[in-house]
Order: structure tokens, then C-alpha cells, then sequence
């Protein structure tokens, strides 16, 4: 029996709950039916909206800041080029892409106390 596949259309639910869950990962909050329009630039919005009321934008902030220190730590320790140092950097960057979604600065994560590694 053949399997046909439909490609997700823009504006449907599976293309909003796709491009949530790409940017958001699995800390989408739980959205309002109410909330939901169908369009998914409301429905990030309303997420987006939720990041902030819950405070996530700071504890993204915190973690990715975190995780930056431990990045040019193990620079120093290991060099910049280094597979331990690679890592961390693999770790990093769904991170800083979270940041850039977000419009988290490059200032919001020195104020958390980030140090930016070498490039």
C-alpha cells in the first residue's frame, strides 16, 4: 500500500507546532485555546509572551551565561581549538540560538556574569 505525504502549509498547526518546538525545544509553555488563533505568529507571540510572565527569559539568560563560562574555562585549560573545547561549543549553540529568537543581548548575558570565549 502507498503512502502519500502532505507538506505542511503555511499558517496551519502543524507548521505553528513545528516552528515552536524549533525554537522553543521542549520548554514550550502550555497556550490558551483562547490564546491560539491559528496563525502561527500568534501563536509564538503567545509563547513568547508566556517566556516572559514566567520568567524564562531570565533563567535562559542565567543557564546560557552559565554554559558560556564553563566554554572559556575549558579554552584556557584545554585550547581554543581543543575537542573538549568543541563541545562545550556544541552544547552552546542551541543556546545562543534560543538568545536570538528571543533578543536576548549580548549585555543581558554579562549582566548574568558571562564571559565571551575566544573566536
Amino acid at each position: 500500500m502507498a503512502t502519500t505525504m502532505t507538506p505542511i502549509q503555511p499558517g496551519t498547526e502543524a507548521t505553528a507546532a513545528a516552528l515552536a518546538d524549533f525554537i522553543f525545544g521542549s520548554d514550550i509553555p502550555p497556550i490558551d485555546p483562547d490564546d491560539y488563533a491559528g496563525s502561527w505568529r500568534t501563536t509564538l507571540h503567545v509563547i513568547a509572551e508566556e517566556w516572559v510572565g514566567e520568567g524564562r527569559f531570565e533563567r535562559h539568560a542565567a543557564r546560557t551565561a552559565t554554559v558560556l563560562n564553563e566554554l572559556v574555562a575549558t579554552q584556557k585549560l584545554f585550547g581554543v581549538g581543543s575537542p573538549e573545547a568543541l563541545a562545550v561549543g556544541t552544547r552552546l549553540q542551541p543556546l545562543i540560538d534560543r538568545c536570538r529568537h528571543f533578543g536576548i543581548t549580548t549585555a543581558d548575558l554579562r549582566r548574568h556574569g558571562a564571559q565571551f570565549p575566544v573566536t
